[in-house]
């Protein structure tokens, strides 16, 4: 479970790792699911090397979704969200390779946007996204680089403007070039195996290269309150609609609860 202090901490600077009661065998056997779903290829001679690779919302093996639907990130997602009950919104997987001789970077943005009106309701009107650690992170294995805080001062300059402040959040990917000015300096996020990241891609973050010699795989699962309206572009949607479906099929019966009917 989260503590107070742990979820203070990610009140307060927008991510906060913490330890899973998830096992060994669990967390290597999602890590074998991302390897088959998303191996390293070699580039083709008329091609860059690729490096990073993800999926969203399109796999259906039983050692990812048995960690979607774990109890535990239910009952951490009515913590952080003040909520009674929970449901699932959307879930990726992520592998980043070692790319040899090259120089550590990382890209900087926000996936979606609150008002403090929406950080100060009950239940909160945000996504809980968990970043599950399936490796080790640590500094050079592509961690995620974030601004630690960002996400408040995001949410303060869209509370004063009119159109905005009052608008439904939605999904929506903005560099940093074309958000407010003056954040704290970003910092990695680092964990070992089986811990996971409680955080919100509203906060200022961005993915990092891998110049390890390991791979870092991660699962990511997110989840907001029931009845809070979080919009998708079209083509998310209708990607969300096809996978609640089959996932209703999938899920134990006592866990179904956690997709909503449409």
């Amino acid at each position: 479970m989260i503590s107070a202090e742990q979820l203070r901490t990610f009140e307060e600077r927008g991510a906060v790792t913490i330890d899973t009661p998830l096992t060994t065998e669990e967390i290597a056997a999602a890590a074998a699911a991302i390897d088959a779903l998303l191996p390293f290829k070699p580039a083709e001679p008329d091609q860059a090397p690729r490096f990073r690779y993800g999926a969203t919302c399109n796999y259906y093996e039983p050692a990812l979704l048995d960690l979607i639907q774990h109890p535990f990130f239910e009952a951490v997602a009515k913590r952080v969200l003040r909520a009674d009950a929970i449901r699932f919104f959307q879930t990726a997987i992520l592998a980043s390779y070692p790319q040899p001789e090259s120089e550590f970077s990382y890209d900087q943005h926000t996936d979606i946007q609150y008002s403090l009106a929406d950080w100060a309701a009950t239940p909160r009107r945000v996504v809980c996204s968990f970043f599950l650690w399936l490796t080790d992170v640590n500094e050079q294995r592509a961690p995620m680089m974030h601004r630690p805080g960002s996400h408040r001062l995001v949410a303060a300059a869209r509370s004063v403007d009119p159109v905005l402040k009052d608008a439904m959040p939605g999904v929506q990917g903005i560099k940093m070039v074309d958000l407010p000015p003056e954040y704290a300096a970003p910092q990695p996020v680092l964990a070992q195996a089986g811990q996971v990241t409680v955080l919100t891609t509203s906060m200022v973050h961005g993915g990092s290269t891998n110049i390890d010699d390991k791979p870092r795989k991660a699962l990511v699962m997110t989840y907001a309150a029931a009845g809070v309206e979080i919009g998708l572009p079209e083509n998310q949607a209708a990607t969300k609609r096809e996978y609640d479906a089959k996932l209703r099929e999938l899920l134990r019966p006592e866990r179904a609860h956690l997709v909503a009917e449409d």
